[in-house]
């Protein structure tokens, strides 16, 4: 009772095992949330004169989320001895508003607004987390008392406080009801900048729908122009101008650490330097497009294309650890930005009781690191062994790591026995980012029923599914259990020649040089499997292209006469929501949306990842 029973385990001969089994994990270990969450806000309006509104808006958005885990005793791993731990994470955000808006007529055609307004924003986090290693007795069997430790329990905590206030300003001018201009510009002062820092915008629309010569033509309904320029300002994370001190740390190579805590604890300054001088990244950005409908707006389309460089992003660079400092924030990176957006919707069905769109839209976008200081090339998701970097000259987040040698023309470098040869340092892999995205979907209404499906697709770009990499070594792929007979002589990646007429488990591979065995020294102790820098992994990458459906929903509406007379509310719709129902790829393993490293600037990585989520939601919304 209690062990661990898989193929690795099949007995539970092992109390302590490396690995869970997957239903170990999923009906012996716990992790649950607590999240409650508080909302506020008011606003008041103040119309003094017809042209002139005055606006105070505030709210006030809290929360607490407590978190605990539970690994009970036989887990894999270093928790084989029990594990409790907690985090009580609690955050505020209050923010205010003073916005003055005021409306002018300078001719009877020229007219126009312009708002001046205030902002102010304060954040407040803090996590207290706490762990106990090393139970006495089961706990969650046998006890409710997880003061059972035998090992030293640690406690940890974090604090981080933001501010921030702006003042913007907008002037908007409409010409003849035809051109339309806007300028606008903030000033923005943060905690973790030194000083004040600004950002300007400009753009214009012309609405030539408007002109005598278009707006009597029944089939052309709207048509607009539109181009704009702007900047955008980003702050540091909070925190990073100072060096601080830090406790809970460890000297050590691979093997043999030596932590404080069992010196009794103690501090040291933090390792990574703090830097009073870092900026705002500033984006810059520039557009133009169009929007068109026809057909009395039964057809619509629009078309963006834009072009943006960021400046001044935010990395954490490497120092030399002499100095005493081993990372530093800095302003140490630049991008470009160009693409391409475009929609489309049409109304295949209006009248009084249906009324059906399709609805498209498709985007792509070409990026590009320009700058990086100090080096060439800067890893985004550290400690893999297939990395996500930013590398001058090429897209954000291109993957990276050793490969196979290549001759001029792109054909494999074969070793004497036919297998490709690994390189002598990492090389680029692929760029994780689609070619394009789109998406199409179908918008019903009948009577009081809607419905909504969405289906979207991503083309392009590459995926590292690692998880199925790291598994071929331990045999335990499908790829691995072909059972065959040799027809003809073939030669192992040890150079062994396995004799026609012999059963082998594994497969057969023609990298360039005739027909070779893919067996357990391939998988095992080559480098067509396994952990570390000493792999051919331009052979784990696939094509990322997948589609989807996003999103399916059916929603029913109570509106009728009887019903807001009988229950005294204007409406009552009932909704079931279905998301990432289905989806469709080529890639061995794991959903390609998915990203070991989460939400961030690395991409296409898997790493025994847990896959998306296919999730239901019903709702009841109810209107006074």
């Amino acid at each position: 009772p209690l062990r661990h029973r898989s193929y690795r385990r099949y007995l539970g001969n092992a109390r302590n095992p490396i690995y869970n089994a997957p239903r170990w994990t999923t009906e012996q270990q716990l992790a649950t949330t607590d999240v409650n969450r508080y909302l506020f806000s008011t606003d008041v309006k103040i119309e003094p004169t017809d042209f002139l509104q005055v606006t105070l808006r505030g709210g006030i958005d809290g929360f607490d989320d407590k978190r605990s885990y539970f690994f009970p005793i036989g887990s894999g791993g270093d928790r084989q001895n029990g594990v409790f731990a907690e985090d009580v994470i609690g955050g505020r955000e209050i923010n205010f508003d003073g916005i003055v808006r005021g409306n002018f007529q300078l001719t009877p055609d020229i007219g126009g607004n312009a708002t001046v307004g205030w902002n102010i924003n304060d954040r407040q986090r803090t996590t207290n987390s706490s762990n106990i290693t090393g139970f006495l007795v089961n706990a969650r069997k046998e006890t409710t008392d997880l003061n059972t430790s035998a090992a030293n329990s640690t406690v940890e905590n974090e604090k981080r406080f933001i501010r921030s206030n702006r003042l913007y300003a907008v002037l908007s001018l409409d010409f003849f009801n035809q051109l339309f201009v806007t300028a606008s510009n903030t000033i923005e002062a943060h905690s973790a900048v030194d000083g004040n820092f600004s950002y300007p915008s400009v753009d214009a629309a012309w609405q030539f729908s408007e002109l005598p010569v278009i707006s009597t033509n029944s089939v052309f309904s709207f048509g607009k122009l539109r181009v704009a320029w702007g900047q955008l300002g980003v702050a540091p994370d909070p925190h990073r101008a100072q060096t601080l001190a830090e406790g809970g740390f460890e000297y050590s190579t691979y093997s043999d650490p030596l932590q404080i805590a069992l010196f009794g604890g103690g501090f040291r300054l933090d390792d990574d330097r703090g830097n009073p001088g870092l900026d705002p990244e500033i984006k810059t950005e520039f557009e133009i497009g169009t929007d068109l409908r026809f057909f009395n707006d039964r057809l619509s389309y629009s078309f963006t294309f834009y072009q943006n460089n960021i400046e001044g992003m935010l990395l954490p660079i490497d120092l030399t650890p002499s100095s005493g400092f081993d990372t530093q924030f800095d302003n140490a990176a630049d991008m470009e930005n160009i693409g391409v957006e475009m929609d489309l919707t049409y109304t295949v069905v209006r009248n009084n009781d249906w009324n059906v769109d399709i609805y498209a839209n498709w985007a792509t976008n070409e990026n590009e690191v320009t700058r990086l200081e100090g080096t060439e090339t800067y890893n985004l998701s550290p400690g893999a062994s297939v990395s996500s970097r930013a590398i001058v000259g090429k897209p954000l987040g291109e993957l990276f790591g050793t490969g196979s040698q290549t001759n001029p023309d792109g054909s494999f470098d074969l070793d004497d026995n036919g297998f490709p040869q690994l390189t002598p340092s990492p090389i680029t892999l692929g760029d994780p980012n689609p070619d394009w995205t789109g998406a199409i979907g179908v918008r019903a209404n009948w009577k009081n029923v809607a419905f909504n499906i969405l289906v979207d697709r991503s083309q392009g770009g590459f995926f590292s599914p690692r998880s199925l990499w790291v598994l071929r070594r331990f045999g335990t792929t499908q790829e691995t259990a072909n059972r065959f007979t040799t027809t003809t002589d073939l030669t192992n990646y040890a150079g062994n020649v396995i004799p026609a007429g012999t059963t082998v488990r594994g497969n057969i591979a023609n990298f360039g040089g005739g027909d070779v065995l893919l067996d357990e020294t391939w998988y095992r102790t080559g480098i067509g499997g396994g952990f570390g820098d000493n792999q051919a992994y331009n052979f784990s990458i696939e094509e990322a292209t997948v589609t989807r459906v996003r999103e399916l929903t059916l929603s029913y509406t109570l509106n009728s006469t009887a019903f807001r007379d009988f229950t005294k509310a204007r409406s009552v719709t009932f909704s079931a929501t279905a998301r990432n129902l289905f989806h469709w790829d080529d890639i061995p393993g794991i959903d390609p949306e998915i990203n070991q490293t989460g939400v961030g600037n690395a991409r296409g990585l898997e790493y025994f990842t847990n896959p998306s989520t296919e999730s239901y939601l019903f709702s009841i919304e109810v209107n006074f």
